[in-house]
């Protein structure tokens, strides 16, 4: 039997967890909080509070969950958000130790178990999607102390504690995601939020992230993707898609898209569909994918289509410039497959960004400087050098000899400014200096000096500016 007293109602709060402000890079309405709104509204009131965008410390969400008195909180939660999580449940269970606490999403889905054992409070945790599975929990709690075992079992992806052990209910992933709604824009506000994207750079403003399929069947080594939406690809329907557009655009006055996808193009064909409706709705609107596209799955056409729907930028990830490193990261790419079709991004008249990793597992210096050298040498606008994060979850975690997960790990440091980790032979400070030194040889060229200063925008200009400052100066 459970100890969670039946409640006549529920108030459920969903939170984006307090940053510390100096690691505030991007601002940006949270979709899966949207989405997990929505499936949850049929239940009680719902309430999504980003405590990044309100600038919340500690203190003020204490008086938030005072003055609102919820019954449910629920938390994302990336690795680098651990602390601060914890840190939220604490401050909730002071206040009311009968508030149900719950947390979600990629680092939960990476390291289920060792969530729970991190957060001694909390009372539930989701792997994978939630959308379906968290109103079942809802309904298990309200029907109190008579849920038995069995009904908790039954729950898709739920994590909970069974007398002194740790259960994982293995996860669901949706094949109909025209069914999980649209996420609640009236709750996010989309057109409220004012800073710099995941992508960095805006052509217009205000934006707002759509997914348009979920999954990634790609085996990257460095990636924990599939935890949260799993390797099968999943769509929406077209015509889902292109509601979504018009509702953003004509109710909250959004002007730029950013799909978030994993894999946007994977399916060559949906996406050139996709590209095609958007032209016929004929908005004043620009485009981009700031997750990245997989450069073995553009062509010509589909570019061109892209171009002429609205997008200006193609983000790709292309990790490293080492041939042998690339092996290992399972990417399936060569670097002369690279850069024809970055030159091909170039050709049909559109900006291409890249995104490097610093610091795998494998890598030694020459691999690093190697990767510099072909950064340099390919036409790309922008670059960004990120430094490895051993994501919890990642196939290179099981494979390879990081010994970093244990009671003392340091969850803040988990952050692309930061060094969590450091390939054997390569201290973090030295880390930190090729990362620095990557980032001074790409962009201290008069070129790309003048191509930066044309994209930033004058309102965003401070952010980024703070960005880069960041990444240079930890």
């Amino acid at each position: 039997m459970f100890n969670y007293l039946k409640i006549p109602t529920v108030k459920i709060l969903l939170v984006q967890s307090i940053k510390d402000k100096k690691r505030v890079l991007n601002l940006m309405p949270h979709l899966g909080l949207g989405y997990l709104a929505t499936s949850l509204r049929e239940k009680g009131t719902v309430q999504i509070l980003d405590c990044v965008k309100e600038k919340f410390d500690f203190d003020d969400f204490a008086f938030f969950i005072k003055k609102n008195q919820p019954t449910v909180v629920g938390f994302t939660m990336f690795s680098c958000d651990s602390e601060s999580v914890k840190q939220g449940i604490e401050i909730v269970k002071r206040i009311n130790p009968n508030i149900v606490t719950v947390v979600g999403g990629p680092h939960p889905s990476g390291d289920s178990h060792g969530t729970m054992k991190y957060l001694p409070e909390v009372d539930f945790a989701f792997k994978g999607e939630a959308e379906t599975s968290f109103p079942l929990l809802i309904d298990l709690l309200l029907n109190g102390n008579s849920a038995d075992e069995r009904q908790f079992s039954a729950i898709p992806g739920l994590v909970w504690k069974k007398d002194n052990t740790i259960v994982c209910n293995q996860p669901k992933f949706s094949d109909d995601l025209d069914s999980l709604g649209f996420p609640s824009w009236d709750l996010i506000m989309p057109h409220t939020y004012k800073g710099v994207p995941n992508g960095v750079f805006l052509k217009q403003a205000p934006f707002a992230p759509i997914i348009t399929t979920r999954g990634c069947p790609y085996a990257c080594t460095f990636c924990a993707g599939h935890n949260v939406t799993g390797k099968k690809i999943r769509r929406r329907t077209i015509d889902h898609i292109i509601e979504e557009i018009k509702i953003l655009h004509l109710k909250y006055g959004i002007r730029e898209i950013h799909i978030e996808d994993d894999n946007f193009t994977f399916d060559n064909e949906f996406a050139k569909k996709v590209c095609e409706e958007i032209i016929r709705l004929n908005y004043p609107l620009t485009f981009s994918c700031p997750n990245g596209v997989r450069l073995d799955r553009v062509d010509r056409e589909l570019l061109e289509l892209m171009k002429r729907a609205g997008w200006y930028i193609i983000f790709v990830g292309i990790e490293s410039g080492s041939e042998r490193i690339l092996k290992h990261m399972k990417k399936s790419l060569k670097k002369e497959q690279i850069r024809e079709k970055v030159s091909l991004i170039r050709d049909v008249g559109l900006e291409a960004s890249g995104y490097f990793i610093l610091g795998y597992p494998e890598e030694t210096k020459e691999d690093i400087y190697e990767t510099i050298r072909f950064a340099r040498s390919l036409d790309l606008n922008w670059a960004q050098f990120a430094t490895f994060i051993p994501i919890p979850g990642s196939d290179i975690i099981h494979s390879s000899k990081i010994h970093i997960f244990d009671e003392n790990v340091n969850w803040t440091n988990f952050f692309n400014t930061e060094v969590p980790y450091s390939p054997p032979g390569i201290s973090k400070k030295e880390l930190k200096k090729l990362q620095k030194e990557a980032f001074y040889s790409f962009y201290v060229r008069p070129k790309v000096i003048w191509q930066l200063i044309k994209k930033i925008r004058r309102d965003n200009f401070r952010l980024i500016m703070r960005r880069c400052f960041a990444y240079l100066f930890n």
